[in-house]
């Protein structure tokens, strides 16, 4: 099957889901493709034995844009991205991504922001950070058309809980790095999203976690507790008709 994403990106972009490929149209670069494959954090699932190995879970495409827009996004300093999450469940277990956190701004001194737009299926953002000895986790219900901020201190990753494949795009720093390594030493985040056979979803507590002091919220897009001015227009348009926008998320 073919995904289309022209109208919700405003590139000339789809998915074969048949052979894994994106079909990118004329003028479009992308700079760099990557695939996360079950050996890649089979640790991270609640169970990933069983299974092949070379499972791919997600695909990344890094440095998109159209030919006549390279300089605005290399002046600016900021980068477009896609990422696709499979529909894939690991034993019980929706796919999901790694899990990061960026590294630290020289002007604000905190975490590079991410601004995300979902260009097609549904899923969560699963957001937490420690403080003042409380982990803080943030379920973020989404689907297509939405838009979330990142904002400083989260570590973040997305989930697959739909029937087909999730699509975001986002805007980084191009210097913007990610650091994986907490969600290494705590063989994933907080909690696992499990799904059943008749499609119900509950998350688990990641047994890493039991002993911290955890709060959580589970929110939809609209209604995440953080306050950052974002507009629902589609990213990269909006970026390239008004770079100087997203300083913010320098």
């Amino acid at each position: 099957m073919i995904f289309d994403y022209r109208d919700t990106s405003t590139l000339d972009i789809a998915f074969d889901d048949s052979n894994h490929q994106l079909i990118i149209g004329e003028g479009i670069t992308i700079e760099e493709t990557l695939v996360r494959r079950l050996s890649d954090m089979k640790a991270l699932f609640k169970d990933g034995s069983g299974l092949n190995d070379d499972l791919p879970l997600y695909y990344m495409y890094n440095g998109v844009y159209r030919q006549q827009h390279k300089d605005l996004f290399e002046k600016a300093g900021i980068k477009y991205e896609y990422t696709l999450l499979l529909p894939t469940i690991i034993n019980g277990e929706c796919v999901k991504a790694h899990g990061h956190i960026h590294g630290e701004s020289p002007i604000t001194k905190t975490n590079f922001l991410e601004v995300y737009e979902v260009l097609g299926g549904s899923g969560y953002f699963q957001l937490f950070k420690f403080e003042n000895e409380v982990c803080e986790v943030v379920l973020v219900a989404v689907k297509q058309g939405d838009f979330v901020v990142i904002p400083p201190g989260y570590y973040h990753l997305s989930i697959n809980t739909g029937e087909i494949p999730f699509n975001f795009g986002d805007l980084i720093v191009l210097d913007g790095g990610s650091d994986y390594s907490l969600l290494k030493q705590y063989n994933g985040a907080p909690f696992f999203c499990m799904k059943d056979d008749k499609g119900n979803i509950d998350f688990e507590l990641n047994s890493n976690y039991q002993d911290k002091n955890i709060k959580v919220s589970m929110v939809d897009a609209d209604n995440v507790p953080w306050d950052i001015p974002l507009a629902k227009v589609p990213l990269y348009a909006h970026f390239v008709a008004n770079p100087n926008y997203f300083d913010y998320i320098k």
